[in-house]
């Protein structure tokens, strides 16, 4: 009986650092921006991986110009979202990207931590 007691204990446990590992949020919020990049990648299983370029680094304007790039994931399934950043592409818009930031990244779910499960037009 103690052994049924400890199996079960130690599935459970399996299965919760497994939920953890790959469900589990870190973080979530949203950055603005113009998307300068969109492609689809991933040998077996596809992502949609991207670029947000939300903005300017340098202050002094006599030291050239330095932009700050953000990389992202966007679910191979998730064709909504995929869809409102085409459009925000092609009409050359600024879009606010909410996104959930994973504990981990695995190679084979994005290469990124950071999915973006929704787009808003910004401004």
């Amino acid at each position: 009986m103690k052994k049924l007691i400890a199996l079960v204990v130690v599935v459970l446990l399996l299965a919760a650092l497994g939920w953890f590992a790959f469900a589990a949020d870190y973080s979530d919020g949203y950055r603005v921006g113009q998307v300068i990049k969109l492609s689809r990648s991933g040998y077996l299983f596809k992502t949609w991986e991207g670029t947000l370029d939300f903005g300017f680094l340098q202050q002094d304007p006599t030291a050239g110009v330095a932009t700050r790039l953000w990389d992202f994931s966007v679910r191979d399934d998730d064709e909504q979202v995929r869809k409102d950043i085409d459009v925000a592409i092609s009409a050359n818009r600024k879009v606010k990207l909410h996104y959930r930031e994973k504990y981990f990244r695995w190679s084979w779910l994005g290469d990124t931590k950071h999915f973006v499960d929704k787009v808003e037009p910004a401004g």
